[in-house]
């Protein structure tokens, strides 16, 4: 028999195909919706969200349009599962959503918080399962684009309120977009978890705001206390540091621009920016880096217009740009901070200890807060509030390194005080020890004011000048002027000092106001006082040795005259007998070369040899006349050196035809008046010395004369040099006197050349000669004084020198 279709079989169809419509509309569901258990949410718990997101790169959107995408998401789409508690996407220019399914067995309120603050824009979509309508969902809003005051929790944090009842499902939807890091340390937590979270979050909040303000306020005032820059730079640094970090946790947008969110678009980089400048300032100040490590404060000298840099590149460049780059620069700089604050430490300088210690905590929650911000690493809590906690050590520990400069300090200005105490005390035993020299010396010690007026004076000064004490040339205050010889001295002395504003050595002839004149030495200087400037200066009494030296010269001008008038009158009466001599062998000569008298040829040779010898005997007797002055007088005249010299090196020249001379003559206008005959003999005599004692090179025209001539006050300089074969150490203290020659046979004065030059120089002209060691040929140093013009009554006679 044919069965019909019976109701349990009509059921039974109508089960599958609902079944099979299921099935199906599963296969487009969403993958939070697939092969995975809602997250249960129990009382008293904290639930990690990380891992039970799922979530799908999109286009940044806003939250209408999200909400409009929402219902276009399905399971064909390539979502990602989440493997990680704290989810951390890095830098994107993308928006993405985030999907999971929560259920809760009670009817405790339910958030869900993220503890990353620099998200710009969260859009939380909590639908009952299956819908994907907007509409049909509650709809949360958070970030830091997003006016503070619309946020469902006043808190720096994204708290976003859960509504879900007790025994139902719920799709989640997350939609995220920012310019900075996507970091999602996400979590849901009940209402008194929450609360207490949030109360534990406050105090240590509370406590970093009070310890970095009373830090700041404390360096302030000891800045005004110090006047230390270094303590304004410190204080710069902890406000600026925790300016920045109010904007990276939130707080700065809620307290002073609730209104305003687009100014968090670069309120983090620039904050940032700020607290480097001030941080590039105190550091080399702190470790004295120009003292321990030039280089570093080279660095940080180019480091802070780097970080003015970074503040305008925060407002003109996109945010991820300025973060980026700033990220990047300041952990290569925290790594070169270290290394300079070892430096300093190992060199000795204290303070640096305690901030290399300090930096190195810092240093680590610094570079992992922007390693998590790079994305490198998971932005779990403590990394992402380790830099606080590593600035908390950071600023206490600089403190006690500020605390370490500042008794490094008071111990240097202890020593420098101590230092100044044993300097004056060291300075009053010097004073007492210049007074007592002072007064006791022996010689002439005198202070002139501007006017040129004695205002103080030691006793030998006083008792120089004729004055019976100190007090007594004080109190009259007599110008220096009225003890000095001449008008033309004093003014000679002035003029000196004008130019130099010191003189030393100077030669100085004083009339005391009782006794004879004061031969003195002077050394005088000007140095500042109260009224401008001042004279201060010596004197030493050296009339006595004056005339012990005039003396001495006329005893030896009596004893060079009497030899001498002995000389000359032994020449006078030889002059007669060597005559009848000389006659008389001329004579018998005579005869006997005419035949007259027979002789053999040995006496014939003797006759000779007689005449010749009395012949040469008679010409040495005219040159010791010739040497010793024998009758002549000669008159002093005014010559242009320059010109005398050119003509007398032509008549040289001529002479001596292989001889290579040049004359130098300075200044060009040099005027000097004196005996010129008796200067061109000595000339003639030195250079003939010179070709006669170097004839070799004379005849190869090798041998070079030089006369250099220089006219002083008066004083006429001569060097005599040649490169000839010069004078030997045992030589050169005979070579003035009489018949000492090295070339008997070749001297056509037998020896009397340079003693006649020195004759004349010396004795004539009443000048000096000696001759220096010379590492090539023979030099020889002449200086002749001016020949002084005599009056017309007596220029008959004082105006020419007779010997």
């Amino acid at each position: 028999m044919r069965k019909g279709i019976s109701v349990p079989s009509i059921l039974s169809f109508t089960v599958a195909l609902c079944l099979l419509i299921t099935a199906a509309f599963r296969a487009s569901a969403l993958p939070s919706e697939q092969g995975q258990s809602p997250l249960l949410l129990d009382g008293g718990l904290t639930y990690l969200a990380g891992k039970h997101w799922q979530y799908l790169k999109t286009d940044k959107l806003s939250v209408d349009s999200a909400s409009e995408q929402l219902a276009t998401l399905n399971g064909q789409q390539p979502w990602q599962r989440s493997t990680d508690e704290y989810p951390n996407l890095g830098v994107g220019d993308a928006g993405y959503w985030f999907a999971m399914q929560v259920q809760t067995t009670d009817d405790r309120d339910w958030f869900l918080r993220n503890r990353y603050s620099l998200l710009d824009t969260v859009a939380l979509f909590q639908c009952p399962e299956g819908v994907r309508d907007a509409s049909q969902c509650h709809i949360s809003q958070g970030g830091d684009r997003i006016p503070y005051t619309e946020r469902a929790i006043d808190h720096p944090n994204l708290i976003l309120p859960l509504h879900l009842t007790p025994g139902n499902t719920y799709d989640l939807y997350l939609y995220i977009t920012t310019e900075g890091t996507y970091q999602l340390p996400m979590e849901f937590v009940d209402q008194t978890t929450l609360n207490t979270q949030l109360i534990n979050n406050g105090v240590f909040r509370g406590a970093y705001y009070a310890v970095m303000l009373a830090m700041a306020l404390y360096n302030l005032i000891l800045f005004f206390a110090v006047r230390d820059r270094l303590y304004l730079y410190y204080t710069a640094f902890v406000s600026s540091f925790l300016f920045f970090h109010m904007n990276f946790e939130g707080s700065a947008f809620g307290y002073f621009w609730p209104e305003k969110p687009e100014l968090n678009a670069f309120m983090v980089p620039l904050s940032f920016a700020i607290s480097q400048f001030f941080f590039a300032l105190f550091l080399p100040q702190l470790l004295m880096l120009k003292n321990y490590c030039p280089k570093a404060a080279m660095v940080y000298r180019v480091y802070v217009p780097v970080t003015l840099g970074f503040a305008i590149l925060s407002m003109a460049a996109p945010y991820q740009t300025a973060v980026s780059i700033q990220n990047y620069v300041n952990s290569l700089l925290a790594i070169y901070t270290l290394i300079a604050g070892i430096r300093a430490w190992t060199q000795g300088h204290k303070p640096a200890k305690y901030f290399t210690i300090a930096w190195v905590v810092f240093m680590m929650g610094v570079i992992s807060a922007n390693m998590s911000t790079l994305g490198v690493i998971p932005g779990t809590p403590l990394i992402l509030y380790g830099y606080q906690m590593g600035s908390v050590f950071d600023v206490i520990l600089i403190s006690l390194a500020m605390g370490a400069r500042i008794n490094m300090l008071r111990e240097a200005q202890q020593e420098d005080q101590r230092r100044l105490s044993d300097s004056q005390s060291q300075a009053i035993r010097y004073l007492k020890q210049y007074e007592d020299l002072y007064q006791n010396s022996i010689s002439a010690r005198f202070q002139l004011n501007s006017r040129g007026e004695i205002t103080d004076c030691n006793p030998a000064f006083a008792t120089a000048l004729g004055f019976q004490s100190v007090e007594e040339v004080v109190e009259s205050k007599p110008h220096f002027d009225q003890f000095i010889e001449s008008p033309h001295a004093s003014i000679e002395l002035w003029e000196a000092l004008g130019s130099d504003t010191k003189v030393t050595g100077y030669e100085l002839i004083l009339m005391p106001r009782r006794g004879k004149a004061v031969n003195s030495i002077l050394t005088m200087r000007q140095e500042a006082s109260d009224q401008g400037y001042q004279w201060v200066g010596s004197f030493l009494d050296v009339t006595e040795k004056y005339d012990q030296e005039a003396a001495l010269r006329k005893l030896e001008d009596n004893r060079n005259q009497s030899l001498q008038q002995l000389v000359m009158g032994v020449s006078h009466e030889m002059n007669t007998p060597l005559g009848n001599i000389r006659l008389a062998t001329t004579h018998i000569k005579g005869r006997v070369d005419d035949n007259e008298i027979p002789v053999d040829d040995e006496l014939k040779t003797a006759i000779h040899q007689v005449t010749d010898n009395i012949s040469r005997l008679a010409e040495l007797n005219q040159l010791i006349q010739s040497s010793m002055g024998a009758s002549s007088s000669q008159y002093a005249e005014s010559i242009y050196l320059r010109a005398w010299l050119g003509e007398w090196r032509e008549r040289t020249q001529h002479q001596h035809r292989h001889l290579s001379l040049e004359v130098i003559s300075h200044p060009d206008t040099a005027l000097w008046r004196g005996y010129t005959s008796l200067l061109e003999q000595i000339l003639n005599q030195l250079t003939e010395n010179a070709v006669v004692h170097n004839p070799e090179k004379y005849d190869e025209q090798a041998l070079y004369v030089r006369v250099s001539a220089s006219v002083d006050n008066g004083v006429l300089d001569i060097e005599f040099q040649d490169n000839g074969r010069g004078i030997s150490t045992d030589h050169r203290e005979k070579i003035f006197l009489p018949f000492f020659t090295t070339r008997r046979s070749e001297a056509t004065k037998k020896g009397l050349g340079l003693y006649e030059v020195r004759n004349l120089v010396t004795n004539i002209m009443k000048g000096s000669i000696v001759s220096p060691p010379s590492s090539q040929g023979f030099t020889l140093n002449i200086r002749l004084p001016e020949a002084i013009k005599e009056t017309e009554d007596t220029a008959d006679s004082g105006s020419k020198v007779s010997w």
